[in-house]
């Protein structure tokens, strides 16, 4: 993620799917007013134009249930959260909202969400069904269950084929669980596969999902303690794995610069294509990059686990609904919200490759066709070894203290040890609420 307050990764949602490069684009609804009192159903979300997978799953249920639907599609970012806020705040909120599912957490403490826990017992939905990643995601620690992820995309490794058969390497194994395909492995890779001036080894985009991959694979908690009340990123694990991925580009020279990056992260869809064209030889992602690649690549491309130091552990991203605690019709709510679990909505979400539906028994629509990837099913294998990044209710307030001086560490004009130390009592601070 960017440092803005809202997930980098959320914006390559399912719109993105669509190939529509929606990101930063102009997007509209299909009927105005905060709520579907008229008779409408109204679902406020993000990247969801027309011929987009959720606006097209969102119209066809809306067929079969025989109700207006009032699709209030607003830009992604910051401007959906300051929507997002308002009509919760307004008394008179839409049906459904999609959440960012790094603010969940907030959102609930704060009231503004329904508790779906009597709706999953009264239609006897069983945990075992869903990847558990996802499932137990929204459960809080009073016990509520307070959203609903219809999809999922855990985080792998992009390897560009053509640069390792250059290189005369062997790709990685893909198997999760087997030894080897460290962190070392993965430097001496880059190392081989750099090309100075025409391709780096590798990239690892500075954003949330590397704060997490790395920390936890390295044995630590992630960004946060389990428990949310310290901020381990800035603990000895955390730090360590921070200043390694630095260390790509500041003294092993396979990575982009920060300056590089920075310039290239406001175009939309420039981490894949760097991939895609050839040049970086590997890259850290979310399966949400295989739908543009598979429409735009120009190299043979795979995917690959992450590598591997105490564990071999990666981070799960989602696309999260919710019913605001005030909607007006959470019953027909929660009916549309068992729809996107469903059997039609999931094959139609798995048509992009890269979105995969929370139910286990969509896992079988994630078989290889003949676009890449080729292993696909690492895909699905990620779910079993991946974790959720670790939040708190006080997340947006951590964020504003800790990211900015990241930006320090990747431009080496400090330490790890020095940039996240500086805050660590700050946020911790945060995360007691005595921010």
């Amino acid at each position: 993620m960017t440092s803005s307050a809202f997930s980098r990764r959320s914006l390559l949602g399912l719109g993105a799917a669509a190939g529509a490069g929606l990101l930063g684009g102009s997007l509209t609804a299909c009927n105005g007013g905060p709520s579907g009192g008229d008779g409408t159903f109204s679902f406020l979300t993000w990247d969801a134009a027309s011929g987009s997978p959720l606006a097209n799953v969102a119209t066809k249920w809306a067929e079969q249930a025989g109700t207006q639907l009032d699709l209030q599609n607003v830009p992604g970012g910051d401007d959906f959260e300051a929507k997002l806020r308002t009509v919760l705040a307004s008394g008179a909120p839409p049906e459904l909202i999609r959440i960012n599912d790094d603010y969940v957490k907030g959102y609930y403490a704060e009231g503004s969400l329904l508790d779906l826990k009597p709706y999953l017992e009264k239609d006897g939905i069983k945990d075992a069904d869903y990847y558990s990643v996802a499932f137990n995601f929204a459960k809080q620690p009073d016990g509520a269950h307070a959203a609903w992820p219809i999809m999922t995309n855990p985080g792998v490794i992009y390897v560009n084929v053509d640069a390792f058969e250059e290189a005369g390497i062997d790709l990685p194994s893909t198997d999760w669980a087997a030894d080897g395909w460290t962190w070392d492995d993965f430097l001496a890779a880059a190392k081989e596969l750099n090309r100075p001036g025409e391709r780096h080894g590798c990239l690892v985009f500075p954003d949330t999902a590397l704060e997490t991959v790395f920390p936890t694979s390295n044995g630590g908690d992630g960004i946060y303690s389990k428990d949310g009340t310290r901020f381990t990123l800035a603990e000895d694990q955390g730090i360590e794995a921070i200043q390694w991925v630095a260390d790509l580009a500041l003294k092993h020279k396979v990575h982009p610069d920060f300056a590089t990056i920075t310039a290239g992260e406001n175009t939309p869809n420039w981490q894949q294509s760097q991939l895609g064209t050839g040049k970086v030889g590997m890259m850290l992602a979310l399966t949400s990059s295989v739908p543009w690649l598979r429409e735009n690549a120009t190299v043979n491309w795979d995917i690959r686990p992450v590598p591997k130091q105490v564990s071999r552990t990666t981070v799960n991203t989602m696309t999260v609904l919710a019913i605001p605690k005030e909607s007006k019709n959470p019953d027909q709510a929660w009916e549309f919200l068992k729809y996107c679990v469903g059997e039609q909505a999931s094959a139609d979400f798995a048509k992009s490759r890269g979105f995969i539906p929370v139910s286990k028994s969509a896992g079988g629509l994630f078989e290889p066709d003949d676009k890449a990837p080729e292993n696909l099913p690492v895909a699905i294998d990620a779910l079993e070894h991946a974790v959720n990044e670790n939040f708190s209710e006080y997340i947006q307030q951590a964020r504003g203290v800790y990211r900015p001086v990241l930006d320090d560490v990747w431009s080496g004009k400090r330490t790890a040890a020095e940039a996240l130390g500086s805050v660590r009592d700050q946020v911790n601070a945060i995360l007691a609420g005595e921010g």
